[in-house]
């Protein structure tokens, strides 16, 4: 019986896979080369692109993987033309969506009002929303993290109740440190951790918050994964290049499945 939170591990594909070949070549890599995972101590998501998805879920079933998606929109059904239902997403068996992801505020307009509108549609549809909070690179040299992060959370999880906080997985990626050899250091890494942990005591009760999880995002690789995941306040991370050779994605799930079982003997 594992008393520590669950640690989790998400392969953010965005849209690297350029074909069904490819898509077909991951996923008979990992089926041949995962012997499997302890599921009571680590989840593993594969937030894949909208057309590998169902693939993704059919050819993936067994594996113990969680299938997720980048987006969805926050109606169900509707004349919203080029959007992505979250009821049809339900339908097809969808475990998960991230919600807030910095390239779709930077290059799509996404605000922290329709992060919280999508947040809401994820539960309406039983899907486990995974949000992205952080700061640009300005943001952190005028000293207004703090603030952004306030903001990002109290807009974002506006009517959102202690029972729905339990299940958010947070994800903290500083814009700055995206598509760099290097993330951020584990000092920041492990004040920022702890700021948003207690921003959001003080918007919910302190008992829902000790059971929300808080992963680091930002240029996770092979080289620094051991050493963000040895910081207590990560419970665990994003992957993104990283990920995308399924062997190295194995490895990286191996790596932090040892960091989970060695918490739960603590």
């Amino acid at each position: 019986m594992f008393t520590v939170k669950k640690m989790v591990i998400f392969a953010n594909w965005k849209i690297y896979m350029g074909s069904r070949a490819e898509v077909s070549g991951y996923v008979e890599k990992i089926k041949r080369n995962l012997s499997g995972f302890n599921t009571d101590a680590l989840e593993v998501h594969i937030m894949a692109d909208f057309l590998s998805f169902e693939y993704l879920k059919k050819n993936l079933s067994g594996t113990g993987i969680k299938i997720g998606v980048q987006d969805l929109f926050w109606e169900d059904s509707g004349a919203f033309a080029g959007e992505v239902s979250p009821l049809m997403l339900k339908d097809l068996g969808c475990d998960s969506v991230y919600i807030g992801h910095s390239e779709r505020k930077l290059l799509f307009g996404e605000n922290d009002e329709n992060v919280n509108r999508k947040v809401l549609a994820a539960f309406r549809n039983k899907i486990t929303p995974l949000v992205f909070i952080g700061e640009t690179k300005q943001e952190l040299d005028d000293g207004s993290t703090e603030e952004v992060l306030r903001r990002q959370l109290s807009i974002g999880l506006k009517n959102v109740t202690s029972g729905m906080l339990e299940k958010i997985i947070f994800i903290y990626e500083p814009r700055w440190a995206i598509g760099r050899e290097q993330s951020a250091s584990q000092e920041t890494i492990s004040a920022m951790h702890k700021k948003t942990y207690n921003l959001l005591v003080e918007l919910f009760a302190p008992e829902s918050v000790k059971k929300v999880r808080i992963l680091y995002g930002g240029s996770v690789n092979l080289e620094n994964i051991k050493e963000t995941i040895e910081i207590k306040e990560v419970d665990g991370v994003g992957a993104a290049r990283a990920s995308i050779d399924p062997l190295n994605f194995i490895k990286l799930i191996k790596i932090i499945e040892a960091e989970a079982l060695k918490r739960a003997r603590l």
